[in-house]
């Protein structure tokens, strides 16, 4: 676990997906989540730890909207990345920020993350 933590906090400090939708999610919904942990899992792949993930869960807690800026419709956000070893129970919080916003077309939405 020491090895996993080292090198989830070792990896590249932000990352981004694109995903499908016709209004940006806001901070705390479930897709926006769902999009920060698949980064921090294709995170830990890079680093060389995809053979672990299976191993763990993964959970986006305490999330707060930092900042919306309308113009643009964009979320900035914080949170916890909670990632805990499913075979002993034991936990790591991983403060983060991320950001949501459509692209110009507004036909997809894009979650970077930060911190991981």
């Amino acid at each position: 676990m020491k090895a996993f933590v080292k090198g989830l906090i070792l990896s590249v400090v932000s990352f981004s997906i694109i995903a499908c939708s016709s209004s940006t999610p806001k901070c705390s919904e479930g897709r926006t989540k769902e999009l920060v942990i698949d980064i921090a899992k294709q995170q830990l792949s890079n680093v060389g730890f995809g053979d672990v993930i299976d191993k763990l869960d993964f959970k986006v807690e305490n999330v707060r909207t930092i900042e919306y800026q309308k113009e643009i419709d964009k979320y900035s956000c914080k949170a916890d990345l909670i990632i805990k070893n499913k075979e002993n129970n034991q936990s790591k919080n991983f403060p983060i920020t991320y950001t949501v916003q459509k692209t110009d077309d507004g036909k997809k939405f894009y979650v970077e993350v930060y911190g991981l």
